[in-house]
């Protein structure tokens, strides 16, 4: 079966939002009706669920796993966008290094892939330009020895992502880069002293990213995750400096809506207000020690915990490192 047949397009919040499938009837983000994309670092796959379901083998919507645990170990972003040859795709980044572009179709090929190197935490396509953006938080060589830094790739062909290059057109020192996300307008950045907005510019192989605004902490703010505020078109929602906070597109603005919020790896919050993390158990059990959960955490609107979910069915236990609201929804 063709997934991309399951599919329709919603009414957009922003880039990356929700998908209705066909045969919805109710709405994409009420009550755990959403679907929630994870990575997981012990099988190294991608894997998408409905949140209020069991997460049981029956109840996987989708998966794609790493092809090896070398350049490809620590599966650790997952994001669903659109292209304009392949329809959906999935954007994956891991921590061995590589980067790439799965085909959410019946082969679900590795369409794109490059080696951007320092530990990639998050990649994002930009479909008005073609190219592709990855956050990395390390250095890559003697040659880039940035603590931090951000890579764009650039296609010839900016409606066919098989045209994107292996090798950046432009990087950009970012200390501590973690987290992207662009909104049909800007691409927002974040790390360790710095959450940054962004423009592209140029075209093709010319194209680069032109800073509009930046917000610099005074104290180390080790920010981790960006993500879509959907209670809100207007904000993000990020972590850092041990809490969790919005974050005004325009002016860029921050208010702490989570305070003592330590090791959080992700944090997403639906329509409804319902919200979810993944804590890094090196927080939470002082007797391990990890960058990941066995569990996502949800908690309803007033930010009380409500249920969890992780691989008790599968037979062993998870090591989740990102979770967030799927940008499509199945049947």
């Amino acid at each position: 079966m063709n997934r991309r047949t399951l599919l329709k397009s919603a009414a957009a919040i922003g880039m990356g939002a929700p998908l209705l499938s066909v045969a919805a009837a109710t709405p994409a983000h009420a009550a755990g009706n959403y679907d929630v994309l994870v990575t997981e670092q012990v099988k190294n796959k991608v894997m998408l669920f409905r949140a209020i379901k069991l997460w049981t083998p029956e109840n996987l919507g989708w998966e794609w796993a790493a092809p090896d645990q070398t350049g490809w170990a620590r599966l650790g972003d997952a994001r669903f966008r659109e292209t304009d040859r392949f329809g959906w795709v999935c954007m994956v980044a891991a921590g061995g290094g590589k980067v790439g572009m799965v085909n959410f179709g019946d082969d679900d090929a590795l369409l794109w892939s490059a080696t951007p190197g320092g530990n990639p935490h998050a990649v994002e396509y930009i479909r008005s330009h073609g190219v592709v953006v990855v956050a990395s938080s390390s250095p890559v060589s003697s040659a880039f020895p940035y603590q931090g830094y951000l890579s764009v790739y650039a296609p010839t062909n900016a409606d066919d992502p098989g045209t994107l290059g292996s090798e950046p057109v432009d990087r950009k020192e970012f200390m501590g880069a973690h987290g992207l996300w662009w909104d049909g307008s800007h691409l927002y950045a974040l790390g360790t002293w710095t959450l940054a907005k962004y423009r592209i510019t140029g075209s093709l192989k010319g194209a680069r990213l032109e800073l509009v605004q930046k917000h610099m902490w005074a104290t180390e703010f080790g920010g981790h995750s960006l993500d879509m505020d959907y209670t809100d078109s207007n904000n993000l929602v990020l972590n850092g400096a041990q809490a969790i906070w919005t974050v005004n597109k325009e002016n860029l603005a921050l208010t702490n809506i989570r305070p003592q919020s330590p090791g959080v790896k992700s944090f997403a919050r639906a329509v409804d207000g319902e919200s979810f993390w993944v804590q890094a158990i090196d927080v939470t059990d002082p007797d391990k020690e990890g960058w990941w959960n066995e569990y996502v955490q949800f908690f309803d609107p007033t930010g009380k915990p409500s249920y969890r979910r992780g691989l008790d069915y599968y037979g062993y236990e998870g090591r989740f490192y990102r979770a967030r609201i799927a940008g499509v929804r199945l049947s």
